[in-house]
């Protein structure tokens, strides 16, 4: 593969975890004032993470409009930034 095609699938990697449409995941990150909301696509999450695979297969999962909710308090938002990010930079590698 050429590096322009490598890229040019990175960049609609990362627009799409950026968008904030289409979305069916809800990600809540940390706890108090340091809070933040990630947008996701569960097939992307399921297909990348066997954590998020079995929180989205599990029965007990909240789904609230279509939207699963997932609340993950004990990570910073800034962490997860970095977390969420590796799933699409780690396709390339």
């Amino acid at each position: 593969m050429s590096y322009k095609f490598d890229s040019e699938i990175l960049k609609a990697l990362e627009k799409l975890l950026k968008t904030e449409t289409n979305y069916d995941v809800i990600i809540q990150v940390g706890k108090e004032s340091d809070t933040k909301e990630f947008y996701a696509h569960s097939g992307f999450l399921c297909c990348r993470s066997s954590y998020f695979n079995l929180i989205i297969s599990a029965n007990d999962t909240i789904k609230i409009d279509g939207k699963y909710i997932i609340d993950i308090p004990n990570i910073t938002p800034q962490a997860f930034d970095v977390i969420i990010t590796y799933f699409i930079l780690d396709i390339l590698i």
